[in-house]
């Protein structure tokens, strides 16, 4: 149950738009790097474990899903790739600002083809894991909401 609670948690917090998030943190170069190193680390092999997965089931994986799910995890593990390098190179907010919404977005997308097709737990462990090291990124990358002001006529 435990488990399914912190699931759904981090789901919830994943699929809020950024925009949503009411912390805010300065960037911190060092805190972004190790939080960056940990992503890398999670998705680095996922492709190749995927890979090695049978499919679930004829009916629930057609080739077509499975080659949607099989490019998602390859982007994912490019882009974060990409981030990780940048990162350690010194790039700050606004030269990796992109690719952490990208990597967002793939891991999103790969989440729900996974989820579709009845993956086996780790692979769906890992993307699961690879979500919430982003969202543990969010608050350096997003800006909370300004407070609505009301101005008088």
């Amino acid at each position: 149950m435990r488990s399914h609670l912190v699931l759904v948690v981090v789901v919830a917090s994943v699929a809020m738009s950024p925009r949503a998030f009411a912390a805010e943190k300065a960037w911190d170069q060092q805190a972004v790097t190790q939080i960056v190193r940990e992503l890398d680390g999670a998705v680095t092999g996922l492709l190749d474990e995927f890979k090695k997965q049978p499919p679930a089931n004829l009916a629930s994986m057609q080739a077509d899903a499975r080659l949607r799910l099989e490019d998602d995890l390859r982007r994912l593990e490019h882009e974060t790739h990409g981030l990780r390098e940048r990162i350690d190179a010194g790039a700050g907010l606004d030269a990796t600002r992109s690719m952490y919404e990208h990597i967002g977005s793939v891991a999103n997308d790969a989440r729900e083809e996974a989820r579709k097709q009845m993956q086996a737990e780790p692979v769906l462990k890992r993307v699961d894991q690879a979500e919430a090291l982003w969202a543990r990124l969010t608050p350096y990358y997003v800006s909370a909401p300004k407070p609505q002001t009301t101005s008088k006529p």
